[in-house]
């Protein structure tokens, strides 16, 4: 128990410390564009021109309107594009700021609230793709669209305790990153992102047993001005509090482990 109230505290002192995390976060932002003109406006435009492209071509191998599918693919991209960035590069996170790690007391959750505001801040950037396209094609999602803030938020916490989990798996064994960056890649194919649900139906099994299938479900629905089932709620709602239990015990029995395991 003594573990466990030491996690919950590194927790609450990281919370604690938004100031540092969100600062840092814009700081690391700011430097990867140094010196470019458009700086984080590089990734919203490199977005919006493999969406254009995407949509073209997929929209007619599915025979699917562009009105209708551009803005399903974009929800759903870029939702993924946060979720999928976020675990990805979670594999690194103890390992790039080892030096921090091991010559400063700091929270160890503070690194990982620093990783993920810089994925908000990139998904903050790529929004504007997501209004352009509402603009162009003239849809308005409607009071539904409210729907995506408690949706973000409960994503929030999901992306969260996975990100922590695969970082310290990571941290402790070096092959955790290649298959991570596999399972990711296959994800992809097997979630509604490019392809639509009605194309397999809902019942297949691939519906079912896909995690991401819920987390874009609370998301990506409110942007199409479609408010999320009940039973995606209850799924991402019992998602995120059986994986934060599971994600402290480990964590608590991992926590002083971790700057041995950084070099």
């Amino acid at each position: 128990m003594k573990k466990i109230g030491l996690a919950l505290q590194d927790f609450f002192a990281a919370a604690r410390h938004h100031r540092i995390w969100w600062e840092l976060a814009r700081v690391e932002v700011k430097q990867r564009y140094r010196r470019s003109v458009l700086g984080p406006w590089w990734i919203s435009l490199s977005l919006l021109i493999f969406i254009v492209a995407m949509g073209e071509v997929y929209s007619r191998l599915f025979h699917e309107g562009l009105s209708s599918y551009i803005p399903f693919f974009t929800a759903g991209f870029l939702m993924w594009t946060f979720v999928s960035s976020s675990i990805n590069e979670s594999t690194e996170v103890f390992k790039i700021n080892a030096s921090f790690i091991k010559q400063v007391k700091l929270p160890f959750n503070l690194y990982i609230f620093k990783h993920l505001s810089r994925q908000v801040i990139f998904l903050a950037h790529n929004l504007l793709v997501y209004l352009l396209v509402m603009l162009y094609f003239k849809l308005n999602p409607g009071w539904n669209i409210l729907w995506f803030i408690p949706g973000f938020f409960i994503l929030l916490i999901n992306v969260y305790w996975i990100c922590l989990l695969i970082t310290l798996l990571s941290t402790r064994y070096r092959d955790t990153a290649p298959l991570i960056n596999s399972c990711i890649q296959i994800a992809f194919f097997i979630t509604p992102i490019s392809w639509m649900p009605k194309l397999i139906g809902g019942h297949s099994l691939i519906m079912k047993l896909n995690p991401f299938v819920y987390f874009l479900g609370a998301t990506r629905n409110p942007l199409l001005g479609t408010a999320p089932t009940w039973h995606t709620w209850e799924y991402v709602i019992i998602t995120s509090v059986c994986g934060l239990a599971f994600t402290l015990v480990v964590f608590a029995f991992a926590r002083s482990k971790i700057p041995f395991w950084v070099d």
